[in-house]
């Protein structure tokens, strides 16, 4: 997979990428990340990508000129599946559209900066609106992170276990049961006894028990969604 992030501060990216998960990703050959810096395809002799909003207002706003010359020289080189920009408005970021977007080739993903976009670039270049929540960030940049890291997690080979992915939290419509490690008793804190009988069948059914409570009591839009399906 290919993932293309535009973004005016291609610095606040650098580093989400350069470790863990995601450089063993990019070193299996798995993922590979290219931060595309927006000013490079300025015409001006400033580099700028924003101006003012038509009719008034305060902020700026990112042009449509730099965004789709940007998009079209991408573009030529190959073909995309989808381009996406971070929008506190758009669809918001769930497990079910990152399983989505792992079986995908390649994305563009524009990061949004200032008072957002011309409006342009959203009718006629972007095909995907994501957001990340319900609040706002000052760009972007952090929430493709998210977007970039919540897909590339997903690819087969770029965790150690293959059936990690296969457990996290929201797979299934629920949150992830309790975990727990060595030792069995700390502080007189014990391990459920149930873990430890070697019972797969008593411990498979017992963590699916766990992660339907769980998900009732500390989630109950999901606990809903999911006991109505």
């Amino acid at each position: 997979m290919r993932i293309d992030i535009i973004t005016v501060v291609p610095e606040l990216l650098e580093g989400p990428f350069s470790a863990s998960i995601m450089k063993r990703a990019a070193d299996k050959g798995i993922a590979e990340v290219h931060l595309h810096n927006l000013r490079d395809y300025s015409s001006d002799n400033y580099n700028s990508v924003d101006d003012y909003a038509f009719g008034g207002g305060a902020g700026m706003v990112m042009s449509i000129g730099p965004i789709d010359r940007c998009i079209k020289t991408l573009k030529e080189e190959r073909k995309y599946d989808e381009v996406i920009y971070m929008s506190p408005d758009g669809h918001q970021l769930d497990q079910a559209l990152s399983n989505q977007l792992s079986l995908k080739e390649n994305l563009i993903i524009l990061a949004g900066h200032y008072k957002g976009v011309d409006e342009r670039v959203r009718e006629h270049l972007v095909t995907m609106e994501i957001s990340i929540g319900d609040y706002v960030l000052s760009g972007g940049e952090l929430a493709a992170a998210v977007l970039a890291d919540s897909v590339i997690r997903l690819l087969p080979g770029v965790l150690n276990d293959e059936t990690s992915a296969l457990t996290d939290s929201f797979q299934d419509g629920l949150l992830a049961p309790p975990v727990y490690t060595r030792p069995a008793e700390y502080n007189g804190w014990e391990v459920p006894e149930i873990l430890r009988s070697g019972n797969l069948k008593g411990i498979e059914q017992w963590r699916h028990d766990q992660s339907v409570e769980r998900t009732k009591k500390k989630r109950p839009d999901l606990y809903k969604k999911y006991s109505s399906d």
